[in-house]
């Protein structure tokens, strides 16, 4: 038995082992199949990536490592605008670089430096798994110290497959090119330490203010520990983090023994102490700062970072924002370092304008901080090119020539944009969504809602009317009635950066925002309905080039359609009225020899004052007002700079109209009712501008209307044939159940129909009709009686009762008439009696009569004519009871016993 139970234990064995042996081989096979598979889909890109490092590498040499070139910033036209260097960089020689800054960047970057052949298989094999299990996006590392220098010097920082394979082609070529000791030269001088320090001699001297050779064990681990991520490890801000990096450092360069258990205790508990020298800055012009922000975020873009511009919690935005800086902070670092040739939009001649206009209409504010001393009262204004939507000029506040004003307020600063938000939140959605500048709304005061101006209103007014007076009530109505978030979605949609979820309330539409809007966010925004609702991001660049003159990024002018173009021309010629219309609020500032339109806006308490408005050519918005928030009187500054600008600008230029879309047109318009017609007035509507788009938005309204009238017909349809055959069914069954057939009913029925319908046809006029009546009646109680079904049966006799109560009331009346006839005869034989016998006793009249003449005796006698009856004077009839004399038929009450007893013959 021990044996057998051996025996089957060990083939037990045997299958599972051979079983394992089987799913292994399986594993691999599918493992290597599929990496056979996605280098057959990448290999057109393999190829491509491998030109593409050859043509990096074929025009470097040790100076590419060595020389610190400027990032150049250009103007529209190509010329310089600024070179930006790299502050207090120190190259160091490989000769000059103590050991353990060597070891422990080795140690903690690529132990296989020495090694390998620019790139390591096993860290390969690593990240290769990783790639799979990621979906093509790298989350792990495994570069070594060549591919870091590779990606630093030529390529993004974008993590996908193609980089990391581009990063591993270059890295090879860079091994064959330069010595170990070459490459490490040129990684320890070039690699980003944080907060602006490049390369390892410049970042001992940033955070100890030491040479890199004085620097201990601690202090060196504590460095080389900072550019695996300058972020988090930045030990400004995250000491903690710098520190555990240090000591994890420490902890390799003892692994690989490097170093003894003594010097790792000591350098371990050595405490690090910053000696940061005070930072300098050199000032940078309004179109620099703006050039290199915007840049940096569109490379930040091309590495793969995803803008947003809502979120639906604080918490949400608080996360963004932490993962926004840090990447912002990273990749500016990277330009300001050098090696980038930046193609801007600014047209200098207009730059140089607009901060003249800026600082000469701001003059008369002479107040200054005591702290800064800067003017308290500042500036800022954007304009843009409305063909190509490119920024052609920003100013951020004014200028002084003894003091730097570097804070750019032209994107950086949010302010409450008041008033001239309504055309871009509310009108220009409102023409979308069914509204026409003649639509009529009713401007009164509104419970907990906004108040006008001049805290008064004017009743019943259109849409037209209430932007050129700016009246509050009506906009905070429109954004009340299609809703708050619906209508923020166009600010998002055009990149406002400071929205949050309390923005979502109707108070928005007159500017009541948490944080506010830029200048620049809303010269793109009146820059977009000037292009008839097409966006353009602008971004003031033309194109970026790195060092080996590749392009990173070109500007592509790439459009996007946030506004119907019909709606967006009417609300340009909607806000034509704020010039020409004696109550708009800049009557009198159009531009003088060229089409133009805009739209103040002022805060409450006036603390903040702007102007937005634009011609066929551009978009110029001015914002002024106190960088600590107060009340401004007076003349709005903004408008005054705006206007003489604006007017310099277009000097030399054509005049040309804006441009009128198809999707708007001339059209017919019922005042009462909103009501539009193309091409019939009928004979009283008016004429005036319809977006197609309200003209659709009517005409799907009558489609579904008629859709709803046919639903509503097809389902009172189905419901009468469900009716219909639920009857039957029931009918079927009340058959089933009183074992008969229509046909049976239905003959009955019509019997009975018949015999009813001969009652209605009698009427008692005489006793023959009295016993054709009762002969009918039994007649159609029979019939009635044959009916098989209950209901019907009951229906029929209703209407049988109803015949027998009009006959008998028929019979009642008859007999009474005929009694009364028989009172009235026999009364009429009594007088008759009574006259005879009072003639009886009058004498009679004389038969001779002398008077007559003889002749007449003579002639022919006539006949007599039958004597008259004398009439006998009428006597006042004595009184007699009313019974008797009353001749007058009375309602029946009670019949009497004998014709209650003739009544009786008709009733079954």
């Amino acid at each position: 038995m021990k044996k057998r139970r051996k025996y089957k234990t060990r083939n037990q064995r045997k299958r599972k082992w051979h079983l394992f042996k089987q799913i292994m081989t399986l594993a691999f096979l599918f493992f290597f199949l599929g990496l056979f598979i996605f280098f057959i889909l990448i290999y057109d890109d393999i190829r491509e990536l491998y030109f593409s490092a050859e043509d990096k590498i074929a025009s470097i040499d040790v100076s590419t490592f060595k020389d610190k070139t400027e990032t150049r910033i250009y103007d529209k036209e190509g010329n310089v605008i600024k070179e930006v260097a790299p502050r207090d960089y120190t190259y160091i020689p490989i000769e000059d670089v103590q050991p353990e800054i060597k070891n422990a960047v080795v140690a903690i970057e690529d132990i296989r430096f020495y090694e390998h052949k620019g790139y390591d298989l096993k860290a390969l094999t690593r990240a290769g798994l990783e790639l799979v299990k990621n979906k093509g996006e790298i989350k792990q590392g495994g570069s070594t110290i060549t591919q870091q220098l590779a990606k630093l010097q030529f390529l993004s920082l974008e993590k996908s497959y193609k980089r990391k394979i581009e990063e591993i082609f270059v890295a090879a070529k860079l091994e064959k090119l330069f010595t170990k000791n070459q490459i490490l030269e040129f990684y320890l001088n070039n690699i980003n330490y944080g907060n602006g320090a490049y390369g390892i001699e410049t970042a001992s001297k940033k955070y100890f203010s030491k040479s890199s050779k004085e620097l201990t064990l601690a202090e060196v681990a504590f460095l080389t520990g900072i550019p695996n991520n300058p972020s988090y490890y930045n030990p400004v801000r995250n000491m903690d983090h710098t520190l555990q990096r240090k000591n994890l450092i420490l902890s390799q360069m003892l692994k690989y023994e490097m170093i003894t258990e003594d010097q790792y205790q000591k350098a371990k508990e050595q405490e690090i102490v910053l000696d940061m020298p005070k930072k300098k800055h050199n000032p940078e012009t309004y179109e620099v700062s703006f050039a290199l922000s915007s840049v940096t975020k569109l490379l930040m873009e091309q590495e793969g970072f995803k803008f947003k511009y809502w979120f639906d919690s604080k918490g949400e935005k608080d996360e963004y924002e932490e993962k926004y800086n840090e990447k912002f902070l990273e990749i500016n670092e990277k330009i300001r370092n050098g090696g980038f040739d930046i193609y801007t939009t600014i047209d200098m001649k207009k730059q140089k304008q607009l901060q003249e206009n800026v600082n000469k209409g701001l003059a008369g504010y002479t107040e200054k901080d005591k702290k800064t001393g800067l003017y308290s009262m500042q500036g800022a204004a954007v304009t843009i090119d409305n063909y190509t939507g490119d920024v052609v000029a920003i100013v951020g506040g004014r200028t002084q020539g003894d003091v730097a004003n570097t804070y750019n307020r032209a994107f950086l600063s949010h302010r409450q944009p008041g008033s001239i938000i309504k055309p871009v939140l509310v009108y220009t959605p409102a023409f979308e969504r069914g509204k026409l500048a003649s639509s009529v709304m009713v401007d009164k005061a509104i419970k907990n809602g906004p108040q006008n101006a001049a805290q008064s209103y004017r009743g019943p007014v259109t849409l037209r009317e209430a932007l050129e007076r700016s009246i509050n009530t009506i906009p905070f109505k429109i954004v009340s009635e299609y809703g708050p978030k619906e209508m923020l979605n166009y600010l998002v949609k055009m990149e406002f950066s400071g929205l949050t979820p309390k923005d979502i309330h109707a108070g928005v539409s007159i500017g009541g925002f948490t944080y506010g809007t830029t200048p620049l966010e809303m010269a793109g925004a009146y820059s977009t309905i000037a292009r008839n609702g097409q966006y353009i991001r602008p971004t003031g660049i033309q194109k970026v080039v790195d060092i080996t003159n590749t392009t990173l990024y070109e500007n592509k002018h790439k459009k996007k359609r946030v506004y119907d173009s019909g709606a967006t021309y009417l609300m340009t010629d909607v806000m034509k009225g704020v010039f020409t219309k004696r109550y708009g609020t800049a009557y009198g500032n159009q531009l003088s020899d060229i089409p133009s339109v805009g739209k103040t806006g002022t805060t409450n308490q006036n603390k903040d004052l702007w102007f937005a408005g634009y011609t066929p050519y551009y978009t110029t918005v001015v914002w002024s007002g106190y960088d600590m928030p107060k009340s401004i009187w007076g003349k709005n500054p903004s408008l005054e700079i705006w206007k003489s600008y604006m007017e310099s600008i277009h000097k030399d230029l054509k005049k040309v109209k804006f441009e009128k879309p198809n999707s708007i047109s001339y059209m017919y318009v019922n005042p009462e009712t909103g009501e539009v017609d193309k091409t019939n007035d009928h004979g009283w509507w008016r004429k005036e501008l319809v977006p197609e788009i309200y003209y659709e938005i009517q005409e799907e309204k009558k489609e579904e209307e008629k859709k709803k009238r046919e639903e509503a017909l097809k389902k009172r349809k189905e419901q009468e044939e469900k009716e219909r055959k639920k009857r039957e069914k029931a009918r079927e069954e009340l058959l089933e159940l009183y074992d008969t057939t229509e046909e049976e009913v239905h003959k009955a029925v019509s019997r009975a129909e018949n015999a009813i319908g001969n009652l209605k046809n009698i009427s008692i006029r005489s006793k023959s009709d009295i016993s054709r009546a009762d002969s009918l009646m039994k007649v159609a109680e029979g019939m009635i009686d044959q009916i098989p079904l209950p209901d019907m049966k009951n229906s029929y006799t209703t209407q049988y009762q109803k015949q027998v109560n009009r006959l008998n009331r028929e019979e009642l009346n008859y007999n009474y008439q005929k009694e009364q006839e028989k009172k009235k005869q026999k009364r009429k034989e009594e007088e008759q009696s009574k006259q005879q016998e009072e003639r009886r006793y009058q004498p009679s009249e004389p038969k001779y009569q002398p008077d007559k003449p003889e002749n007449e005796e003579s002639k022919e006698e006539k006949p007599k004519e039958p004597e008259k009856p004398v009439e006998i004077p009428k006597e006042e009839p004595k009184e007699t009871p009313k019974e008797e004399t009353q001749e007058k038929i009375e309602p029946i009450e009670e019949p009497e016993e004998e014709e209650k007893q003739s009544s009786q013959d008709f009733k079954r």
